[in-house]
């Protein structure tokens, strides 16, 4: 199997998006439409075949797909996402999986956004707080045998990638200040640059390149510093709407 991202379009409905705080002006899904091919065709670009699920008007939060499913071992586990608004997000998504992979469902009392977990060096790093709770971890544990799964508490940002995302199987990307960083304990640490919000969620490329916002251009010379190429686009409507690039996409690597 290629390296895979799978995505879900935009709604007309993505204008009323479930945001921390009210979004002025309000959210355009035009503007998100255009954004949202461009982010398709980076990653492309870097080495992902992409697939798109369709866009439902009764979930505006839907191309946030992130959060409906987790990939391990090139199996799926269906999530239970912590919004109860979004439950209604993962059925189609986790049908679009059911094609290429062997998928399991979460059940209640388990809450688990796909947005709190951080695949790296052997690890999977669960961010606890908001949208995930400790059901939902024990719920992964179950699903993905013989991982190390790291429980990581996460306040003031959505998700764990809101703050934190890898580089490389051995480099991790962090805000400072978001999280404890002992738990990221032998791993290479690259800190963003003060001041850029969202600057903590990048996507690793199969070509081996860092996909990053463009709206956090220290932050990319920091990357760039640390041994990276670095990619830039925009995707400054899904920022407005608690997103990021990791957000957009559940990416499976060949062969896992």
């Amino acid at each position: 199997m290629p390296d895979t991202a799978y995505l879900r379009a935009v709604p007309d409905a993505f204008a009323a998006c479930v945001t921390s705080v009210p979004a002025v002006p309000p959210l355009d899904p035009a503007l998100a439409r255009r954004q949202h091919a461009a982010y398709r065709e980076a990653l492309e670009a870097g080495g992902f075949v992409t697939v798109v699920v369709p866009a439902d008007e009764a979930h505006p939060d839907g191309s946030f797909v992130e959060d409906t499913a987790v990939v391990i071992g090139g199996a799926a586990l269906a999530t239970r996402p912590g919004h109860r608004s979004r439950r209604g997000e993962v059925g189609p998504v986790a049908a679009v999986l059911a094609g290429t992979m062997p998928v399991s469902r979460m059940r209640f009392p388990g809450r688990l956004d796909g947005g709190d977990v951080l695949q790296v060096a052997g690890r999977v790093f669960v961010g606890v707080g908001s949208r995930t709770n400790a059901a939902g971890v024990a719920a992964l544990e179950r699903f993905a045998r013989g991982s190390r799964l790291v429980p990581v508490p996460v306040a003031g940002v959505l998700h764990l990638k809101s703050a934190v995302t890898a580089l490389d199987d051995g480099t991790v990307l962090v805000e400072p200040g978001r999280v404890d960083e002992s738990v990221f304990e032998g791993l290479r640490l690259v800190r963003t640059a003060p001041g850029e919000a969202h600057a903590g969620n990048v996507v690793r490329l199969p070509d081996g390149r860092i996909l990053a916002t463009a709206a956090a251009p220290r932050t990319a010379g920091l990357i760039a510093d640390a041994g990276f190429e670095v990619t830039a686009v925009d995707v400054s409507e899904f920022a407005r709407a608690d997103g990021g690039l990791t957000c957009l996409s559940i990416r499976v690597r060949g062969g896992r």
